[in-house]
């Protein structure tokens, strides 16, 4: 499915989600935790299963694996292309994507979609990453701003392969939606239930014009959307720095452990808070709340 979406289809997909049982679920039989490790900026390398300690409703669960870098990424990028991205912003934002897809390896899969009104599947999913860099040349900048349905609607887009991949919906946006029919608590709902790590970089900068300051203050929305998503959030205060920006957005995807470990002692349905902590070891942990188990 390429090419425009409208904010009617955001809103009928809701409807399907509210009618039927959670679309997204983890295994009954092995549950997934990405994980991230942080001490400062850098990650913690070398940690081992007996340096987790993870609670599912606050049972203990023994970890079956811990991997790192080992498992493929399924990146589903996510970019504001309304018109208050414009001139100079648009062009660093295409470099600083150009630069991320040219890192990616031969293994990752990647898909861009673009949102202003309407929301545009840019890319489907493809390991090729010549189509994804032939479509960031001819992007363009115009439109109101629909972050809420582009991130439902990306969230619908979860790989059928995602227990041998790793999927990431990694968003770019100025953070200000002006269009959406969907309200942020839908979003956060479907987050929740989607399983995929969610990364945010976030535009608040200092250099735009013609704008009120407060209006460029961080969104409280984007900020928990990445902590429901497991992920992390990045601030660019110029959009020069957003090629710096997604690298580290990479590498630190890259870092991640997953941990995997079948449930024990707890309920096989519902949503489950997942808790993971440290042992013998230092860093903090960024990691999915929890899921919901069918």
């Amino acid at each position: 499915m390429r090419g425009s979406i409208t904010a009617l289809t955001a809103v009928m997909s809701l409807a399907v989600i509210h009618a039927q049982q959670p679309l997204f679920r983890a295994s009954v039989d092995v549950v997934r935790v990405d994980v991230s490790v942080m001490s400062g900026l850098n990650p913690v390398a070398g940690l081992k299963a007996q340096n987790f300690v993870v609670t599912d409703n606050g049972v203990p669960q023994t970890l079956d694996s811990v991997s790192l870098d080992t498992v493929p990424l399924n990146l589903m990028m996510v970019l504001d292309t309304s018109g208050s991205l414009a001139g100079e912003r648009l062009t660093n934002l295409i470099d600083a994507v150009n630069g991320l897809v040219k890192s990616l390896r031969a293994e990752d899969t990647a898909a861009l979609m673009t949102f202003s009104e309407p929301i545009r599947l840019a890319v489907e999913a493809t390991k090729d990453h010549a189509p994804l860099l032939a479509a960031l040349t001819g992007l363009t900048a115009d439109g109101s701003t629909s972050v809420n349905d582009a991130i439902f609607l990306a969230l619908q887009m979860r790989p059928p392969d995602a227990d041998e991949s790793r999927p990431v919906l990694l968003l770019f946006s100025d953070g200000r939606d002006t269009s959406s029919w969907l309200r942020s608590e839908h979003v956060i709902e479907a987050t929740r239930r989607s399983g995929m790590v969610v990364h945010v970089v976030e535009l608040v900068a200092d250099e735009w014009t013609g704008y009120r300051a407060a209006e460029f203050r961080p969104s409280s929305f984007l900020g928990m959307l990445a902590d429901t998503g497991g992920g992390r959030r990045w601030f660019a205060k110029s959009s020069r720095d957003l090629r710096e920006l997604f690298g580290k957005a990479l590498n630190e995807l890259r870092a991640r452990y997953l941990l995997t470990y079948s449930p024990t002692g707890v309920s096989r349905e519902g949503w489950h808070d997942v808790k993971v902590t440290l042992k013998n070891a230092r860093g903090e942990v960024t990691a999915r709340p929890g899921y919901f188990a069918q």
